[in-house]
């Protein structure tokens, strides 16, 4: 393993992370982080935490992935779902607009259905209907977000 770039320590994080190693992952984040520091991979060593139900220091993680790339939304998403979990929604919410607006991110319509969701908990149903429409013509397959939409439909 001492051969690899840290490209290639990177990419084999993401498999191992994805494969559910997560202490694997975490030691070829950390190699790649002894090289150079990028947005990825605070992001990854955020997810991992987040794993492991450490959500502060997973915040930790996703805040130094936005210093280093403020147009990556991954991580936005992910501030805005942590907050949200620790009763933190007004600050959650700015997280999650702010990841629908980067440059890059992989899952706007994830950041959407977290929208929605937020929304239907402070019982706005129509606003929350709106960003459901949206992330069902972005991904029209999501099933999750469909199955809220028919709930907040039914019940209106």
């Amino acid at each position: 393993m001492e051969n690899l770039t840290p490209e290639d320590s990177l990419e084999a994080a993401k498999f191992f992370y994805k494969t559910g190693d997560l202490d694997r992952s975490e030691f070829l984040i950390k190699s790649v982080l002894e090289h150079r520091e990028d947005h990825e991979s605070y992001f990854f060593l955020g997810l991992i935490e987040n794993q492991r139900g450490n959500w502060q220091k997973g915040l930790y993680y996703f805040y130094r992935s936005v210093e280093k790339n403020p147009e990556y939304g991954n991580p936005c998403n992910e501030i805005g779902i942590l907050l949200l979990r620790l009763g933190r929604e007004r600050e959650a919410v700015f997280w999650l607009k702010k990841s629908l607006r980067c440059e890059l991110n992989d899952a706007p319509h994830i950041s959407l259905f977290n929208l929605a969701t937020l929304y239907k908990i402070w019982n706005r149903p129509e606003r929350s209907l709106q960003y459901l429409h949206k992330a069902i013509q972005l991904k029209p397959d999501f099933e999750e977000a469909k199955r809220l939409k028919e709930e907040l439909n039914s019940a209106i």
